[in-house]
């Protein structure tokens, strides 16, 4: 149903009678109790803030239906016009207790993602009772079993089969799989497939609650008779506290007292500290970016604290500018520019009695990264954000055969339907020389054009070339594609390339497509009324989800940051370095970022 991106309209909230409604016809049609799930359970089944919005699938049917999106735009539950509604696998993973499962291999898994339909072979017995025909069942890997990767519709009542081996025909027809267009349509935050997922309903503890219930009634009918009784003769007793009440509201005292006492003075004096141990503890090439120097130090070195204060904004300086310039009056730096395009030129020497008497603070430390997270870096302390290589995105050029060549490959009896990397393609085009005897015995550099090598080179027969010639002409009948994997993969190009279009074990932990890699495109200008702001885009294609980037640099650079015509996100000032830094960090090459800033090139005029 989703192999094509569908067209979906603008979505807008639901009210919370549509909400109860809703959630009423959820677990009718797959058989709840709605009585007896908690509260927890049923917002995981319907979000409190649920959206609709309307989509057409550009199929030969062209489907038109409605998406339901929880309040990050991720997508819920759809149903077509004349179908019922479905769960999407990010509620599946919520709460895996909807549909009956089926279970598989975890090769099919791969299989089922490039929109392939599970056949009875490839399932493995027993089944679920309810996995009758036409019933909604959710597919997984006996490897995971509860994680369901793909949801789909019996057309076989599997209950029927104790053994498939040798049986055929389709068990179900897949109607959403893993990394479909309509999971891609989650472009605000990063979702991981779990690992493994609790299968049980959540459900309401009446007992326990009927019971505390009944003694919250008989704790206080013996405390209003006991009250009475004293007032009877005449003692006025003190109110009856217990000694968890009293530390616990002890404890939310200290709390609010301790944040009404963090005032903008001591946020101020954090920065001042940060950028002592700035002096001391860190090694800066100067000059250097005032985004830069803030982002990759200044903040970094901040006291241990709540990150919401750890904000530019909630000093009395307010601007980047103004607290550099502050520093630079108090001589512990110097810096030069105007606005908010400054750059650090100096700091204090280390030699300074200031400096010299300056006692480190403990600092927030940073998080590791881990494999599910493509957009975390290993550590901020990387100065240049480069990381190794096992941290850096591995971008492959593919190449797919075209007509002309398939010849080619039958004599190597090699896969035709296929991509494969450079230097598969050379060590191939070097057999087939090597076996068919092509080289000039007068000089080894040139070969001979035989009828197979003639026809995707467009060459005449029996005439001699350069090796190396032959070889880049004979490249241009390919078409050119790119795979990018995310960071912390252990699969090699080999790997990517023979899964690039058969079978992979990753469920699409890689993005390969047609033409040449991309490149994120990052531009720095001027608008209207002389604000300058930052643009970032074509960031999709490198496992950086909207939203999640949006808010990430709203954070680094101090700056408000809003979604530009719903792939590109824009924030204010001068940011292109600091944006730089953060893509390296993310596993992002350099050579697949591009920076333009225009306000320098207008200023040089």
């Amino acid at each position: 149903m989703f192999k094509k991106p569908p067209q979906v309209k603008p979505a807008a909230n639901i009210k919370s009678s549509d909400r109860r409604k809703l959630l009423s016809t959820v677990c009718k049609t797959y058989n709840l109790p709605i009585d007896d799930i908690a509260k927890e359970g049923l917002d995981n089944l319907v979000p409190p803030i649920s959206k609709k919005a309307t989509f057409t699938s550009p199929t030969d049917k062209k489907l038109t239906g409605t998406i339901y999106f929880d309040s990050n735009e991720i997508p819920t539950w759809f149903q077509t016009r004349d179908s019922q509604l479905y769960p999407s696998l990010f509620t599946c993973w919520k709460c895996p207790y909807i549909l009956p499962l089926v279970k598989t291999h975890e090769p099919v898994i791969g299989v089922l993602g490039k929109g392939a339909d599970l056949m009875l072979p490839g399932t493995i017995p027993p089944f679920d009772d309810k996995a009758v025909r036409g019933a909604i069942v959710g597919i997984v890997s006996k490897e995971k079993p509860n994680v369901i990767m793909a949801v789909g519709v019996c057309r076989l009542n599997l209950t029927q089969f104790d053994y498939v081996i040798g049986r055929s025909g389709m068990a179900v027809e897949i109607i959403h799989h893993f990394d479909d267009e309509l999971m891609k349509l989650n472009k605000e935050i990063d979702v991981v497939v779990p690992d493994d997922v609790d299968a049980s309903i959540p459900r309401v503890a009446k007992e326990s609650q009927d019971e505390e219930n009944e003694e919250a009634v008989d704790e206080g009918s013996r405390g209003t008779k006991t009250q009475n009784e004293a007032t009877a003769v005449g003692v006025q007793l003190e109110p009856i506290v217990s000694q968890d009440t009293v530390e616990t509201k002890t404890a939310i005292d200290d709390v609010a007292q301790e944040l009404s006492q963090l005032t903008t003075e001591e946020i101020d004096n954090f920065f001042i500290r940060s950028l002592l141990q700035t002096i001391k503890l860190e090694t800066i090439e100067l000059p250097i970016n005032s985004s830069t120097f803030m982002s990759s130090y200044i903040y970094k070195n901040l006291p241990a604290l709540d990150p919401a204060y750890a904000n530019i904004k909630k000093t009395s300086w307010k601007k980047t500018s103004k607290y550099l310039k502050a520093m630079a009056k108090l001589s512990y730096l110097d810096v030069k520019g105007k606005d908010e395009d400054l750059s650090i030129t100096k700091l204090m020497p280390r030699t300074n009695p200031t400096i010299e008497n300056f006692v480190p603070h403990k600092t927030n430390k940073a998080k590791k990264p881990t494999s599910a997270t493509t957009g975390s870096s290993d550590s901020q302390g990387n100065g240049s954000g480069s990381g190794n290589a096992s941290s850096m995105m591995k971008i492959t050029t593919l190449y797919k055969p075209t007509s002309k060549s398939r010849m080619f490959f039958n004599k190597l009896n090699a896969e035709f339907d296929q991509l494969y990397t450079l230097p598969q393609l050379r060590i191939m085009f070097n057999e087939y020389i090597k076996s068919a005897n092509l080289v000039n015995q007068a000089n080894p550099k040139q070969i001979l054009i035989d009828e197979i090598i003639a026809k995707p080179t467009n060459k005449p027969i029996n005439t001699t070339v350069a090796r190396d010639e032959i070889f880049n002409t004979f490249l241009t009948n390919f078409t050119p594609h790119y795979s990018i994997q995310p960071p912390q993969t252990t699969t090699t190009t080999t790997t990517t390339t023979t899964t690039a279009t058969t079978s992979t074990t990753d469920h699409g932990h890689h993005h390969v497509a047609k033409g040449s890699p991309p490149k994120i495109r990052i531009v720095t200008e001027m608008k209207i009324g002389r604000k300058v702001i930052t643009r970032v885009g074509n960031y999709d294609k490198f496992f950086i989800k909207q939203g999640a980037f949006a808010e990430e640099l709203r954070k680094l650079c101090s700056g408000s940051t809003t979604i530009v015509d719903d792939e590109q996100v824009q924030v204010q000032g001068p940011h292109g370095n600091t944006i730089i830094n953060l893509l390296k960090e993310k596993g992002v090459p350099l050579g697949c970022i591009e920076f333009e800033d225009k306000v320098k090139k207008k200023k040089r005029k």
